[in-house]
Formats: C-alpha cells, sequence, structure tokens
C-alpha cells in the first residue's frame, strides 16, 4: 500500500510541482474527515518566488542565532513514552552516515520548492488541531499519489513572520503547521526510515 511506504524528503530537488498538481494534491486532502464539516483551517501555498524567498529568509535566521518561536505552543514536557519515541528517532538519526545533514537540511527548509502552511483559529479547541492534522496528512497521502514528496517539519512554523511577510493572514490565525512538497533529490538521505511502535505498545483491546 502507498500509504505504508512513504517517508518523509529531507532533501527536494529543484524541479517544481505543476501547480494544478498542488491544486489536486490540496482538494484531495479536503476531502479529510471534520467535525460536521468545519473545515477550520485556512491554507497558504508557497511556490516559485515565494518558496525560494521564505527558503532564503529562513537560512538567514538560523545563521545569525535568531530566536525562534511559534504561533501555537509546541508541549514543553512530553509523557515518558513520547519522549522514549524521541529519543530513538534521535539516535537513529545521529547515527546515520547523513547525521550532520539533517541539521542542515531544516536550516534551507529541506530545498522545498512547494510550501503549504495551515492556520487555525488562535483560540481553537483540540478539535480543530484534530482537523486541521487531518487535512495535513490528507495532503502528504494525496502527494504520494501524485509521485510527489513531502515533510511536515517544526521548522516552517518556527519564525513566523517570515511568512506573515508572504501571506495576508488575519490575525485571529495562528500557523498552524508547515508542509514541504516537491521532488525527492538524489540523496541518500532520503531513504531514512525509523520503526514505528509495536501495537501492543499503545493498543488496548477488550472484547
Amino acid at each position: 500500500m502507498a500509504d505504508l511506504t512513504r517517508n518523509s524528503t529531507r532533501n527536494f530537488s529543484d524541479k517544481q510541482v505543476d501547480l494544478d498538481v498542488l491544486k489536486h494534491i490540496i482538494s484531495e486532502a479536503q476531502k479529510a474527515p471534520s467535525w460536521e464539516n468545519a473545515q477550520p483551517y485556512q491554507v497558504y501555498l508557497a511556490t516559485g518566488e515565494t518558496a525560494k524567498r521564505l527558503r532564503k529568509s529562513h537560512e538567514k535566521l538560523v545563521s545569525s542565532g535568531e530566536k525562534s518561536w511559534t504561533e501555537v505552543v509546541p508541549p514543553q514536557e512530553w509523557d515518558q513514552k513520547a519522549q522514549a519515541n524521541i529519543n530513538n528517532w534521535q539516535a537513529s538519526a545521529g547515527a546515520s552516515p547523513k547525521n550532520t545533514e539533517f541539521g542542515e537540511m531544516n536550516d534551507v527548509l529541506f530545498n522545498a520548492p512547494a510550501i503549504l502552511y495551515i492556520t487555525i483559529k488562535k483560540d481553537a479547541s483540540s478539535y480543530v488541531a484534530y482537523d486541521a492534522g487531518a487535512f495535513g496528512y490528507g495532503v502528504i497521502l494525496a502527494a504520494q499519489k501524485q509521485g510527489v514528496g513531502s515533510i511536515p517539519a517544526f521548522g516552517f512554523a518556527r519564525y513566523p513572520a517570515e511568512v506573515h511577510n508572504e501571506f495576508d493572514i488575519l490575525d485571529d490565525q495562528a500557523i498552524f503547521m508547515g508542509i514541504g512538497l516537491g521532488y525527492a533529490a538524489d540523496d541518500s538521505i532520503n531513504d531514512f526510515k525509523v520503526e514505528r511502535n509495536e501495537l501492543d505498545q499503545f493498543l488496548t483491546i477488550k472484547d
């Protein structure tokens, strides 16, 4: 199944994705379940020169040591199981022959030729976050069906001002997440995968 074979693209080629393909991906993702069909999110898509400016701006901010922050606050502390998963990911990345490239690619937003941002209202409930996340995953799966690589990453949202500089985002909206889209570069970093937990580690069944 295609949805079980995908992995994050951490270095994109400079080949542009046709705008009609991107629109098709977004339209298909819009079919994701939404509480009472609320569809409580907005979507902003950067391509071409806009995506290039965002990547350059991001690299400059990172290299200057600019303090980052996000409009949707991540957990300050993960629970024990989640932290163990994070530690496993970090150890796997650190042991990779491409270990230094993980940080370098983050700094240039993975060279993504298209960047999709999802916003939600600043006072949104967890139900809204579920809807936005479902849409985001829909984007990733729809992209794979079109042969387009993807990566959702913290880096896309860590300097919100650079996104606001490019888009007229309403004051009551917060940048929830960003997803890089494009075609994978010929780079073994794109083969990197980590294992998911076994079912018995998180699934409870009662008959």
